[in-house]
């Protein structure tokens, strides 16, 4: 058994649920509870722990797709009628020697087939231009639906349909995972073109170094809120942000004493560390002799090739120059010096 856990119990789940090693016939991982003698399986799409559910795919996922086309609808109507001019032309190039396009008399130059030529293969949701567009490709799996469920008539509209439909195509078709992975990137394409992509913030998440972004709404505009697209934490606000990236960075040496930084980030990291006292203590590090180990050793190299410390080494050598017991350093030098005379 592993040591995996889920969340805490709660009302609605009193239970602790662990991962097993077992699977069921299906494949999905079991969970055995810690306080009673309960099993359950996994989500077929998430793998967490089906709880209260006879479904092999858990609400929270079926709440998910039907958002999918729920976001798709909202963004559709905002999409403007010249999104196929404006969205999807590559940067026009003026090279003395021209494109290759423009060697052919068959083709547009600059690469403006794709956006102006219908006869030019397109697809997947990189082919949307247009709200038509959209809903032509997500027509397909309408289209695919009614023949496999035997609903010939299909429908007249394509997102209500999909949406009534999302319990029977998650239980019964096989192409459920790839008729997500479709829809997501369809909602972005529709997004992109209707002008309400996310905002990229500067700075990368502190805590995964993923891409940190601000939500545009179609009301409201854009939000407040910041969110990591990666590890999925999100703040209050940009100053929220910055407060907790700051406590986040000065707690390192107490938190996550063995984290490796260059000595750019020692600054940030320890702003009372005077940068004559770090040169004096590189210095000194570079001069101990063989029998004794550096005070801060270095790490490695980062992908600059810029040298890495660890701030465990680092807290300790200020730790020790606070009370007085920076000795090592000093008697190491000291024999340096003897021994060069």
């Amino acid at each position: 058994m592993s040591t995996t856990t889920t969340a805490h119990p709660t009302i609605s789940d009193p239970h602790l649920w662990v991962e097993t090693t077992a699977h069921d016939a299906e494949g999905r991982p079991m969970y055995a509870c810690t306080s009673c003698p309960e099993t359950t399986a996994g989500c077929q799409d998430c793998a967490r722990p089906l709880v209260d559910t006879a479904l092999p795919i858990c609400t929270r996922c079926l709440d998910r797709a039907r958002g999918l086309l729920d976001d798709i609808g909202t963004y559709l109507a905002e999409m403007s009628d010249v999104a196929k001019v404006a969205v999807g032309l590559r940067a026009v190039r003026y090279d003395l020697a021209g494109t290759a396009s423009a060697a052919n008399p068959d083709r547009l130059p600059h690469g403006l087939d794709p956006a102006y030529r219908e006869d030019v293969f397109r697809s997947g949701p990189s082919s949307i231009r247009t709200q038509d567009g959209a809903l032509d490709l997500l027509e397909a799996w309408v289209d695919d639906w009614s023949e496999k469920c035997g609903d010939p008539d299909g429908a007249w509209d394509t997102l209500a349909y999909l949406h009534s439909h999302t319990l029977w195509a998650a239980l019964n078709h096989p192409a459920w995972p790839t008729y997500l992975d479709e829809l997501r990137t369809t909602r972005a394409v529709v997004r992109r073109l209707a002008g309400l992509a996310p905002e990229r913030e500067a700075a990368p998440c502190f805590h995964c170094g993923g891409a940190v972004v601000r939500d545009w709404h179609v009301a409201e505009g854009l939000s407040d809120d910041v969110r990591c697209t990666s590890c999925r934490r999100s703040w209050a606000s940009e100053a929220h942000l910055a407060l907790a990236a700051r406590w986040h960075v000065h707690a390192l040496p107490d938190e996550r004493p063995d984290t490796l930084v260059t000595a750019d980030q020692v600054r940030t990291i320890f702003p009372d560390l005077n940068p004559s006292t770090w040169r004096s203590w590189m210095r000194r590090d570079r001069e101990t002799p063989v029998p004794f180990a550096p005070r801060i050793p270095v790490r490695g190299l980062d992908h600059r090739g810029r040298p890495l410390y660890d701030v465990g080494s680092i807290a300790a050598r200020m730790a020790g120059a606070a009370d007085g017991t920076d000795a090592p350093g000093s008697v190491a030098l000291a024999l340096t010096r003897s021994v060069a005379l």
